[in-house]
């Protein structure tokens, strides 16, 4: 599907820290994989130098004291 054909292209990206696709993430909230030197752990650097938290999010019932 559309999913894996963006996937595909993405990891294909010859230029990954000029093109952004370090702030795709996999299904769940997940890392994911990255193609530009240093792999997944480069990526979690860039996003936290973004301020993007990584985790799963927040439960709905959270924002009512839950």
């Amino acid at each position: 599907g559309l999913a894996r054909e963006t996937g595909a292209a993405l990891g294909a990206n010859p230029v990954p820290l000029v093109i952004p696709c370090h702030r795709i993430l996999a299904a769940g909230g997940k890392i994911g994989g990255f193609s530009a030197p240093g792999g997944s752990a480069t990526k979690e650097k860039m996003l936290a130098m973004e301020g993007v938290r990584l985790g799963p999010p927040p439960s709905p019932q959270a924002s009512f004291g839950f």
